[in-house]
Parts: C-alpha cells; sequence; structure tokens
C-alpha cells in the first residue's frame, strides 16, 4: 500500500466490474451483524469507511443518515462505486494506507475497514493502525474484518492473525472490546473465514 497506484490493487483495477458484482450481491446488515451495535447513536455521526471497494457499505452506513467519507486506492473500483451507490451523505476520496494523506487532520466516530487487513504490508501495519488511531475520535469504535485462509494468488496478500493485531493495536492506543467467533465467508469459499474485531480508542 506504498502507493495508490501499487500492483497491489492492479486486479481490482483490471477486475473491477467482477468484484463490483461480488461485493454488491451481499447485504451490510448480513456481512457486518455482528458490528450493527457499535455504529454510532447519533445518526449524523461522522463515519469513515477504508478500502470501500464497491461501496456496499458506505451506501448502506449513508441511508442510515451517516456522513460517510468512502476511501478506495483502486481508481476503477471507486469510479464504479461512485457512479452505481451515489449518495448526497457520501464524499468519495482516492487514497491508501499507511498515511491516508487526503483525510489531512479529520477525526470520525466510527471507523470500519473490512477486507483491507490482508493486503497492508506486515511492516506497514503499525505505522497503519497509528494513523488510524489518529483519526478516530477519543472512546469511539474501530472495526476491522479480518479474512483468515488461502491467500487468493490473483492479488497481494499477507498472512494475517488475531494476536498480531491485537499486539499491535495496544501501541496505537486501541483497546478490543468485541472479538467474533470463527464465520464463514458470505461468498461460501471453504478455504476461508472470518474473524471480526471491534477496538475502542482510549
Amino acid at each position: 500500500m506504498i502507493s495508490k497506484n501499487s500492483t497491489t490493487w492492479a486486479s481490482y483495477d483490471s477486475e473491477s466490474t467482477k468484484y463490483f458484482d461480488d461485493y454488491s450481491k451481499l447485504y451490510f446488515s448480513n456481512v457486518h451483524r455482528q458490528l450493527i451495535k457499535f455504529l454510532p447513536t447519533n445518526t449524523d455521526a461522522k463515519v469513515l469507511d477504508i478500502g470501500c471497494g464497491s461501496g456496499r457499505d458506505a451506501l448502506s452506513l449513508a441511508r442510515r443518515g451517516y456522513q460517510v467519507t468512502a476511501v478506495e486506492p483502486s481508481n476503477k473500483m471507486l469510479a464504479l462505486a461512485q457512479k452505481k451507490n451515489h449518495h448526497k451523505n457520501i464524499t468519495w476520496i482516492n487514497d491508501c494506507l499507511p498515511n491516508l494523506l487526503a483525510l489531512n487532520n479529520n477525526t470520525y466516530d466510527f471507523v470500519l475497514m473490512s477486507a483491507v487487513w490482508m493486503h497492508i504490508a506486515p511492516y506497514e501495519r503499525e505505522i497503519s493502525l497509528k494513523r488510524i488511531s489518529d483519526l478516530l475520535k477519543a472512546g469511539k469504535h474501530l472495526a476491522i474484518t479480518l479474512r483468515i485462509g488461502t491467500p487468493d494468488t490473483t492479488r497481494i496478500m499477507y498472512p494475517v492473525s488475531v494476536e498480531e493485531l491485537l499486539k499491535q493495536s495496544d501501541k496505537s492506543k486501541l483497546k478490543p472490546i468485541y472479538i467474533s467467533r470463527e464465520t464463514k465467508d458470505s461468498l461460501s469459499r471453504k478455504e476461508i473465514i472470518w474473524k471480526k474485531i471491534v477496538f475502542a480508542k482510549k
């Protein structure tokens, strides 16, 4: 994730329609049902969706009344998301971790990072969490979904684990308040399971 144009995102640009269609056929309320109770109670809260992909989650959050900033490093995925999930409450931004420079010093009431962490190189993870923590208001929540299983060889992925994430998060003033059980993959890929973790900013 050194650059928005890194080869990490090449497959998302070249296969943007395929990924858009795959992700869009799923529903936020099903994929993230364990996370809904951690969403802000104030419906006009500011929410950040890092790695928004198809824009499915950003749209669902916007429809709940939140002011959503949707960030995506793949130019073509972002273009599709913006075109097909247009909503007045969504601001679309082309940027990437670890720096997210386009977000400046903004802060948010909730941060969602779904199916992104496996794309972050291990040497960029601590700095990425530090940046996310800086973007999160004190006492507010960060939700991360971890893809655990066989890497997709058509995309650049790195191994992830709950243990590694918890160790790194502690250095960034992020306290785990919820860790889900293993859940099956929503696209029925048998080699993949998911873990969902919610942190509170200390």
